[in-house]
């Protein structure tokens, strides 16, 4: 098959359309025409304030976008498929009663044309289409330029949207109450809401007990796990220990710690120091003893003192070790401390007491706040002990992709 050949197939194929999304805008359409509520509450969709001209709009241009096909016909069916269902909810949130089936159809039929299309994107340039490069390099009118961009940022920014207007759709359909579980409009409500008061427990439970925790455990940790490595003694007494410790559940040992300490925050931190201690101590041991033998008697033979042997071999052996500890540590310093608030009642602040408080109040938009709080901080957290992993470590294979 001649180049000519290959990128032409290649053009047709992506601009073939996609006709699951455009069954399934179809179905959603058909439902925009039945009731948002059941019989006797209100009308068709196209009765509730105007809302429904918007709606059979988004899905008409949905459907005409997926018709069109390529990456931009496809990414344009997915944002009007979301606007679709977006409007949908909006209009049911205004009528009293759980939803009719013509909410129902119209919904699931939105979200899983967005879904289809998206995966559509993500597809393309695979399988069949994968005539390769001679494909890419004679079809720019079709997007090849902006389809890696397309398949990297759609997928990502495409499925939050999805679980979010599922969640939402759900309970609006439902009319479940807030004091069972809460929309997720209600979150974003109480987020702003209460945003000084959980910036100030924030700061409390990943400042004052998590960070401050995290590096006296790093710290206590690697020279610890240095001495264990140097000494034939501590390896085979103190190293059985330590690991028999670490799996010590955290459960039972934040009250101990809360009596020994009292219930401020340094009893939460203590916990912390002891979650990211152990994993540092082992995997500092496990990378500053298993060197390359050949490059450590390279050095000897260089006549190298032992503090240049740890410094250009053992410590840069011993990091990809360490951050993958502390990449654990981490995880698991978040959970403790949000765990160890809960079973040591000291004052009012912090995340966890925040979210033990406003549970047993059934404030569950601000548990589900808190709970975005912490887990964005948390991710932030990790992407910073990723970069400074990639900063420090970028010879090895792991930080090359190799």
């Amino acid at each position: 098959m001649s180049a000519a050949s290959v990128a032409t197939h290649g053009r047709r194929a992506l601009a073939q359309p996609q006709w699951l999304a455009v069954v399934l805008l179809a179905v959603a359409a058909v439902g925009s025409f039945g009731p948002l509520a059941p019989a006797g509450v209100e009308g068709p969709v196209t009765g509730v304030a105007g809302g429904g001209a918007w709606l059979l709009l988004a899905l008409a241009g949905a459907a005409a976008a997926a018709l069109l096909g390529g990456a931009w016909g496809l990414a344009g069916a997915t944002v009007l498929s979301i606007v679709a269902s977006f409007l949908v909810i909006m209009a049911q949130r205004a009528l009293p009663g759980e939803g009719g089936w013509g909410y129902w159809l119209t919904l699931a039929g939105s979200l899983a044309a967005a879904a289809v299309a998206t995966g559509a994107i993500s597809l393309m340039g695979t399988g069949d289409t994968d005539a390769g490069g001679d494909a890419r390099a004679g079809a720019p009118t079709l997007g090849w330029g902006a389809l890696p961009f397309l398949q990297r940022v759609l997928p990502a920014a495409t499925v939050p949207f999805l679980l979010l207007l599922g969640w939402e759709g759900l309970v609006v359909g439902f009319r479940v109450p807030a004091g069972i579980f809460p929309t997720v409009s209600s979150i974003g409500a109480a987020l702003m809401r209460s945003w000084p008061v959980l910036m100030a427990d924030a700061y409390l439970t990943f400042v004052r007990e998590v960070l401050f925790g995290f590096l006296v455990g790093l710290a206590a940790g690697f020279l610890a796990g240095t001495a264990i490595a140097f000494s034939g003694f501590l390896r085979r007494g103190f190293l059985p220990l330590a690991t028999a410790f670490g799996a010590v559940p955290i459960v039972g040992l934040a009250p101990v710690l809360g009596r020994a300490l009292g219930v401020d925050w340094e009893s939460k931190a203590a916990v912390v120091v002891i979650v990211t201690f152990f994993p540092v101590v082992l995997n500092t041991v496990q990378g500053l003893t298993s060197v390359d033998p050949l490059k450590l008697e390279l050095l000897r033979s260089y006549a190298s003192r032992p503090l240049q042997i740890f410094m250009s071999l053992r410590l840069p052996n011993a990091l990809p070790y360490l951050f993958n500890a502390l990449k654990v540590a981490i995880v698991l310093a978040v959970v403790s401390v949000i765990v160890a608030e809960f079973l040591i009642p000291g004052p009012p602040n912090g995340l966890g007491q925040r979210i033990s408080l406003s549970a047993h109040r059934g404030q569950f938009d601000i548990v589900f706040a808190a709970i975005l709080v912490s887990s964005v901080i948390s991710m932030l957290m990790y992407w910073a002990v990723l970069f400074i992993e990639r900063w420090l470590t970028a010879w090895h294979p792991s930080s090359r992709g190799s």
